[in-house]
């Protein structure tokens, strides 16, 4: 696959990042659909800018602190959606626009969010089990029991 078309492969996947978002339910402050304008923008004059932009602006956002938007991706355990899953992907068709040091960076810089998202759905996980345990200690009646004795309550 020459450049270009590896480019255009990329840009294909970032603009279904960008679309995915809303399915998602990432949410903006306010609590509306988030739209990354700032990005998209950004996005968009690399790409009238040439390939070569485009790989660029993916870079810079590999070395740089996260974003509000980055925050929210994480928020939603959805750092898939960030451009930085993409540049760590080395499976990907457009892999070799990115250096190994490249897709370090953007594994690195998914970590600890990822790991931030992974103790959160454990605590949760947790809460449930202990919720489940604390019903179980409690005797309820089994569903059969119920259904019976809802049946006395309410005839038909």
């Amino acid at each position: 696959m020459g450049m270009h078309d590896a480019v255009e492969a990329l840009i294909g996947d970032l603009y279904w990042q960008i679309d995915q978002m809303k399915p998602r339910g990432i949410k903006n402050a306010a609590g509306n659909p988030y739209n990354p304008s700032y990005y998209k923008r950004g996005l968009q004059k690399a790409i009238d800018r040439g390939d070569p932009e485009v790989i660029e602006y993916l870079r810079r956002f590999l070395y740089k602190p996260p974003s509000d938007g980055y925050k929210k991706l994480e928020e939603a355990d959805s750092l898939d959606l960030a451009c930085e899953a993409l540049v760590a992907d080395a499976d990907k068709p457009y892999a070799s626009l990115f250096s190994d040091t490249d897709r370090s960076a953007a594994r690195n810089r998914l970590a600890p969010h990822q790991a931030a998202i992974d103790v959160r759905k454990a605590e949760q996980l947790a809460r449930i089990a202990a919720a489940r345990a604390t019903l179980k200690e409690a005797g309820l009646p089994r569903r059969p029991d119920l259904e019976a004795s809802l049946r006395t309550r309410h005839p038909d």
